[in-house]
């Protein structure tokens, strides 16, 4: 062979390794990723943590070991931001909206009663706001559910585990005794957390069929716990998920039967409405409530006070519950017992950042829910989720914090899905290639 000969075969091998090594790194960085944002959104998900860090005499208090361990994950996302950053933007310029919630917050630094407490939390808002904006940037609407369905079969996992071989962690103790709370602190937050999981499991069955020996045992596995865990509310929000997803599936396998569908549900509604407001103590003792639920009427009735007292700009985001040194106090000592949370998003944000900051993340969560339903006519399979997240979010944010809130996946999940909304991201089709938004294939069961 000649010199040139040898001289070109060792050019090709070098060019040979030079692609296998870029996709080797190529392989290990994906894998990295996916490990980073699996950890992150267990993290998010606040399972473990809380219930081995917080002390139980004081539900409202916050474990600086707790506190210390997001520093590690708030610089994972700024890792992934950059990564990710031309899309990262879009995402946030399509919405404005939670843009101007995020900076509304973060101005109450300027009116907030400890200014201190209102940097830092904000700080933790733009965090956890940032992550929801890479989901959506970084992952189609498959590639989403699957994932936060995964997360939510793994807490499911681990919630059984403990309610059945460590039932001193995985069941209340003394409030609700005997109640399952799986590996968080309460068990009402459980149960809204595995209704959420319920969703997931069926939108991730919709969107990959073939896998439907991972997610219907894990969606039954969801339903279960919720019952265990004896919140009406969460079993309130499971029947809707279950009865929106066979609503959602007629609507899209049958045509021919979507205008009954429709006025059933508005019917339906309008009737559950009606029966609240004019004969409140039949619904209650359907569902084994006290008018009160328990005791959440009697927080908003002594937080009221509290609102009259700054009700344009509150008392600057994520102040309100100070314990001795903040306005909470005499909310804790009316009610004679520790009230950690308003238990409602829309008058915990009431608290922190006023009436502007309610009103601008309700016009938001109203165009999330319009564009939800328009899903309907010119998405895909993504509409199971679309639809269904943004009413159990809505539903869950009338008895627990979860808007606006740092350190939270509720919140994560909500901002991941609405920006993906706005920017009106290509729908997704089992068997067909992806569309954009505004072109409109046939209907697909």
């Amino acid at each position: 062979m000649t010199f040139s000969g040898v001289i070109g075969n060792e050019f090709i091998n070098q060019g040979g390794n030079v692609e296998a090594r870029n996709s080797y790194m190529s392989r290990l960085l994906h894998w990295a990723e996916e490990i980073t944002v699996f950890v992150l959104l267990f993290q998010f998900s606040t399972a473990l943590v809380a219930l081995i860090l917080t002390d139980s005499g004081d539900l409202a208090s916050s474990s600086p070991l707790a506190r210390s361990l997001w520093y590690p994950g708030y610089l994972l996302i700024l890792f992934l931001t950059l990564r990710w950053l031309p899309m990262v933007i879009r995402m946030a310029v399509f919405n404005p909206l939670l843009i101007t919630c995020i900076l509304w917050c973060g101005l109450s630094y300027i009116w907030s009663i400890h200014p201190d407490v209102t940097l830092r939390r904000s700080v933790a808002l733009l965090m956890t706001t940032l992550f929801g904006l890479v989901l959506a940037a970084r992952y189609d609407w498959n590639e989403l559910v699957q994932r936060l369905a995964l997360i939510f079969l793994v807490t499911a996992v681990i919630s059984l585990f403990l309610g059945v071989f460590i039932p001193s962690l995985g069941q209340m103790q003394e409030i609700h005794q005997g109640a399952w709370r799986g590996a968080w602190l309460e068990k009402n937050s459980f149960g809204v957390r595995m209704a959420m999981g319920l969703a997931l499991m069926m939108c991730a069955f919709a969107m990959q069929p073939k896998r439907w020996w991972l997610w219907v045992p894990g969606g039954v596995l969801c339903f279960g716990l919720v019952l265990m865990s004896t919140s009406k509310a969460a079993l309130l929000a499971a029947l809707v998920a279950i009865g929106g997803f066979l609503a959602i599936r007629v609507f899209r396998r049958f045509p021919i039967l979507r205008i009954p569908v429709m006025y059933s549900v508005i019917i339906g509604s309008s009737a559950l409405i009606f029966l609240i407001i004019f004969m409140p103590d039949m619904m209650f003792d359907l569902i084994g409530k006290e008018r009160t639920l328990t005791g959440r009427t009697d927080i908003w009735h002594a937080l009221a006070t509290a609102i009259k007292e700054k009700p344009l700009l509150g008392y600057g985001y994520g102040t309100f519950w100070q314990g001795l040194t903040g306005p909470s106090y005499w909310v804790r000592f009316s009610l004679e017992w520790g009230v950690p949370t308003a238990h409602n998003g829309w008058v915990e944000t009431w608290l922190s950042a006023g009436v502007i900051a309610v009103i601008l993340f309700g016009l938001m969560y109203l165009i999330t829910l319009l564009l939800a339903f328009g899903r309907l006519y010119r998405g895909g399979v993504e509409n199971y989720w679309v639809i269904l997240s943004t009413i159990l979010f809505l539903m869950i944010s009338l008895s627990e914090s979860t808007i606006l809130q740092q350190n939270d996946l509720s919140w994560v999940i909500f901002v991941a899905t609405s920006a993906k909304l706005f920017a009106f991201s290509p729908a997704y089709w089992r068997d067909r290639p992806i569309t954009p938004y505004f072109y409109r294939p046939q209907a697909e069961v």
